[in-house]
């Protein structure tokens, strides 16, 4: 176990340095920051100037591409990801204020996902052909079909309109502007009634392709000598599906699960965008609508690095489901 983590960890380098090699080409040769058309007057001018000379100190752009690769990798495996040039601001501190809300949104989304989708692939797998099968496919396929933007719309519109029946929610944001004197059980029952539409928005489009998946997979399983051995033996239906089959259909929703991950940190833009949460799906696209690149290599490099390791995750949560997988 331990020679196959470190191999992994040592071929994690070559793979990290052609990533950051992409990362890099295609950041640094991508358009520049454009004032739009037309004649500038003298404000625009010196504003421009200004930027573009903030821009070559702090990318190096004076400098050989080699040498900015190489000074950009060494900054970033530091942890030194450099000063934004829209906010003026460490690119770390912007996203530790970002990264919270983000990690709890899709976190708080994947676990509800997982609770319901599951146990609906089982059941489906379980009644194959029933009525319960096919009503639960439908609606997941349903649910599956509806744009996120028009869900986001429409839950506004029901549940955060004073002129609705059900204006039960806030409309934006993640906090109350008043938390200063709220205690902490008030602090958290104002963060999950903001976050409630949100996380819903985030959630409702994977129970189809999950539980599909599951099911899938338990159908795979089920059809095994070793469920028909483990009924033989007079085992409880309960026990066979649950120890047996359930365990041995858990490799594909790890390999979800793996490229869950790095999503965590990158976020979801278009709920970010719908509710007005400032998180960092709201950071990246205003970095790149302002050609910031500080923050967009910054907060790609480290998806990267996440990516990776998920990975390695992965791997090791086969072989924990499943005993026969071996790496050695």
């Amino acid at each position: 176990m331990l020679s196959y983590i470190l191999r992994r960890i040592a071929l994690m380098v070559p793979t990290l340095i052609g990533m950051t090699l992409m990362l890099f080409a295609t950041a640094r040769f991508a358009p520049g920051v454009t004032t739009g058309g037309g004649e500038l007057g003298e404000n625009a001018k010196q504003a421009r100037q200004a930027l573009e000379q903030r821009m070559r100190e702090r990318l190096h752009l004076d400098k050989p591409l080699v040498t900015q690769y190489g000074l950009w990798l060494w900054d970033s495996i530091r942890g030194n990801y450099g000063e934004s040039i829209q906010y003026n601001r460490p690119v770390s501190e912007l996203i530790k204020e970002r990264l919270p809300i983000t990690i709890t949104l899709n976190l708080i989304s994947s676990i509800v996902v997982y609770l319901i989708a599951i146990p609906g692939g089982m059941l489906a797998s379980i009644r194959r052909g029933k009525a319960f099968d096919v009503g639960w496919s439908l609606f997941t396929l349903a649910l599956f079909s509806l744009p996120i933007i028009w869900v986001g719309d429409m839950l506004l519109a029901i549940f955060s309109n004073p002129e609705s029946i059900f204006d039960w929610f806030p409309v934006s944001g993640s906090h109350a502007t008043n938390t200063v004197w709220m205690t902490s059980v008030e602090y958290a029952k104002d963060f999950i009634w903001h976050i409630t539409l949100p996380v819903i928005c985030l959630s409702y489009g994977s129970f189809a392709y999950l539980s599909k998946i599951q099911r899938a997979a338990m159908l795979d399983n089920l059809g095994l000598d070793y469920v028909r051995t483990a009924r033989a033996k007079g085992l409880p239906p309960r026990v066979v599906i649950t120890r047996h089959v359930f365990r041995n259909s858990l490799l594909p929703m790890i390999t979800i699960f793996a490229g869950i991950l790095p999503s965590l940190l990158g976020g979801t833009v278009v709920v970010e965008r719908i509710f007005s949460i400032s998180g960092m799906g709201d950071l990246v696209v205003t970095a790149t609508t302002a050609r910031d690149l500080p923050i967009v290599e910054g907060v790609t490099f480290i998806i990267s690095v996440i990516s990776l390791f998920s990975l390695l995750v992965a791997d090791l949560c086969y072989m924990a489901a499943d005993p026969r997988v071996s790496f050695d």
